[in-house]
């Protein structure tokens, strides 16, 4: 009969010991893609994000702590993606130093991105940062944010040329990302550029089709009660050119709403809160077109039910609900 010390049996845990194998290690090819995107999504989080953002600030002194590789190949990074100068990447304590003081005046323009009232004193001259390619690309970036949503309050003339000036900063923009090495950085913001532009260059053409036809349905009012003294001729002008001002607001107010549909809610002005928008449907709502040609009549009430799930002022069950007295 077979003893307990005789029978076979698995090899004690205790002794023995797993030994990482060198070629489970990740080759600095794939460790360079991981750190970039790792830094590309910090910097634009620290920017745009609405949560907290103190591990992403703090993400150059992580990756210092995990390994020499992880130290190297992040300070390679962020040393030419900020154009950081050859003394400063060569000492770990300075650019660590440096890029921290990079991301605090990043996170205080996100700040004004997200709370405006917010922004107190803080300008460029008041903060003590690097003024690279990459943070002015970024800067120009969230200006413009803070414009156009500051534009939609105002008259329509102003809206106008506010966007134009916009339009131009994100041009500007898109130009100092090119000048950021590696280009994989700037993904991101490149991408959020794009968002941007599509809601400047529709958010225009939406509110100047909207004041095109608050003068036009002024003029159908005039007109049409007198087009058999007068003759058809004005009231049939007047039509085309409601159909020309619809076209352009067809055209672009699906684009603006998609880009709506990805940003937070409430942050961001809906169409019918625009410059003269509510106006200007309010009253071609209510035409009448005893010939339509053009299908106008559909296609406004197109409009009104497409924003009346929204809008408390088309739609009244969304109407605020009124204080008891």
């Amino acid at each position: 009969m077979a003893t307990e010390s005789s029978v076979p049996g698995p090899a004690s845990a205790s002794t023995s010991t797993w030994v990482p194998r060198r070629e489970l290690a990740l080759p600095n090819e794939l460790l360079h893609k991981i750190i970039l995107w790792v830094l590309c999504d910090s910097v634009h989080s620290i920017c745009v994000s609405t949560e907290d953002t103190t591990w992403e600030k703090n993400v150059m002194a992580t990756f210092h702590q995990v390994s020499p590789a992880f130290r190297a190949i992040s300070s390679e990074i962020a040393g030419k993606a900020f154009d950081l100068v050859k003394d400063v990447r060569n000492n770990d304590t300075t650019l660590l130093n440096s890029l921290r003081e990079i991301f605090v005046y990043l996170g205080l323009l996100g700040a004004r991105f997200r709370h405006p009232t917010e922004w107190g004193g803080v300008s460029f001259q008041t903060i003590d940062c690097s003024a690279s390619s990459f943070v002015f690309a970024y800067a120009l970036f969230l200006s413009c944010i803070t414009l156009r949503r500051n534009a939609s309050r105002s008259p329509h003339d102003v809206f106008e040329s506010t966007h134009k000036v916009i339009l131009t900063a994100l041009l500007q923009s898109t130009a100092l990302c090119e000048r950021v090495k590696p280009v994989e950085m700037t993904a991101l913001l490149k991408k959020s550029i794009e968002e941007e532009s599509v809601l400047a260059i529709h958010g225009l053409a939406v509110v100047e089709g909207f004041n095109q036809l608050d003068s036009q349905a002024n003029s159908y009012v005039i007109l049409e009660p007198h087009a058999y003294r007068d003759g058809t001729g004005p009231i049939t002008a007047v039509r085309s050119m409601i159909h020309t001002a619809l076209l352009k607001i067809e055209g672009s107010y699906q684009q603006y709403d998609s880009i709506l549909s990805n940003k937070p809610a409430g942050l961001e002005p809906q169409l019918y809160e625009l410059p003269g928008v509510f106006q200007a449907l309010r009253k071609v709502a209510v035409l009448t077109f005893e010939e339509d040609d053009y299908d106008l009549y559909r296609r406004i009430q197109k409009l009104v039910n497409h924003w009346s799930v929204r809008c408390p002022f088309l739609n009244k069950s969304n109407a605020p609900i009124p204080h008891s007295l």
